[in-house]
């Protein structure tokens, strides 16, 4: 009788233990694609790729396209792909200031107007976030020093 009670017990706690395991693929959780960047689940978006490069390492041009370049306003997932060789990242900017003409002070333009961001990403990486777009231009910027200036930016247009 003991016998069965612990064989039962052991079983009920191997179940419970099973249920509390967390999933990546479960509702309301949470996905990191390799750059420490996470979005929900639920959170999906209008997807746009944003592709970021150097093509010849530091001292050569640098490269960002977004891909759609304009979506309808609402949730849109930034998937920042890191093609090049060194770090990046692609902040969202709300700004009627053309995106090739930001002002750029000691190697940045400003984040005042930043509306979400990708962070930093290795080489090679993947990572996303999911926000909430209300109509307007935007500028995609890598705002690491002196990438703007290197060709880092893209126009993006919200209707």
């Amino acid at each position: 009788m003991r016998r069965k009670f612990v064989l039962g017990a052991t079983l009920a706690l191997s179940v419970a233990l099973v249920g509390c395991g967390s999933s990546s693929g479960s509702s309301g959780g949470a996905k990191d694609s390799g750059g420490g960047v996470t979005t929900g689940t639920e959170a999906k978006g209008t997807p746009v790729l944003v592709e970021v490069g150097d093509m010849m390492g530091v001292d050569g041009p640098m490269t960002m396209t977004a891909t759609p370049a304009s979506v309808a306003a609402g949730k849109v997932t930034f998937t920042l792909k890191n093609t090049g060789t060194i770090e990046h990242e692609v902040v969202v900017l709300k700004t009627d200031t053309p995106f090739d003409q930001l002002v750029v002070t000691k190697g940045k333009v400003s984040e005042k107007d930043s509306v979400g961001e990708v962070p930093e990403l290795a080489a090679g990486k993947t990572a996303s976030v999911t926000l909430d777009l209300k109509p307007g231009s935007y500028a995609l910027v890598c705002n690491i020093k002196d990438h703007y200036g290197m060709g880092m930016r893209a126009a993006f247009t919200v209707t």
